[in-house]
């Protein structure tokens, strides 16, 4: 488990900024946590990097499409994607075939009604995202299993326990990413590698 203390004081040892046993300046750490969430919020954009999978439910009435994210249908986080999906009915369960909007397009009649959901795509709008599904149908819960955010930090206190080798992709990204707010630092071309490497 690390804090976004720990990441940040890493990343400023990395670089040269702080030696053993000292500790950032509050503004020197509150900079770092900033750039620490930047990198989060990029690499959101990245289903390899996403770690936190969930199942996200809807009883399904008769709609061709609904929203999922902070304020839709389905208030939750905006997911990134949709890894797998299925229909739950009266205790059965029946797959749903994920498709890529190429494939929805060739789907000619979008507002068929059937007795299940049969083909999702997901529309990773923002600030909700949309699942559109086919054909429409009512009694039945459509499944997601969805990729997440990544996750921010809200203080430097904010402890996450993050996959192996995610720690220092973040330590070493970081580091380069702060950098050239210190141009006394030392940043190596080791860091340089070694954050390329680890991402």
């Amino acid at each position: 488990m690390a804090t976004a203390g720990t990441i940040v004081n890493d990343a400023l040892k990395e670089i040269g900024v702080l030696a053993e046993g000292e500790t950032p300046t509050a503004s020197m750490a509150d900079d770092a946590l900033r750039a620490l969430n930047r990198i989060m919020e990029s690499l959101s954009n990245y289903q390899a990097f996403a770690y936190t999978p969930s199942l996200v439910s809807k009883a399904l009435t008769s709609q061709t499409s609904f929203t999922v994210g902070p304020t839709g249908d389905v208030v939750v986080d905006r997911p990134i994607a949709v890894e797998s999906a299925f229909v739950d009915r009266s205790n059965l369960t029946y797959p749903v075939r994920v498709v890529n909007n190429q494939q929805w397009d060739s789907i000619v009649y979008k507002t068929s009604t059937g007795s299940n959901t049969e083909v999702i795509w997901y529309e990773p709008t923002v600030p909700n995202g949309i699942v559109h599904v086919w054909p429409k149908c009512t009694g039945c819960t459509l499944n997601l299993r969805v990729i997440n955010l990544v996750v921010s930090f809200a203080t430097l206190a904010t402890t996450v326990s993050l996959p192996p080798g995610y720690e220092e992709a973040l330590i070493k990204n970081l580091a380069v990413n702060i950098a050239p707010q210190y141009p006394a630092c030392n940043l190596s071309p080791l860091t340089i590698q070694q954050a390329k490497n680890s991402l």
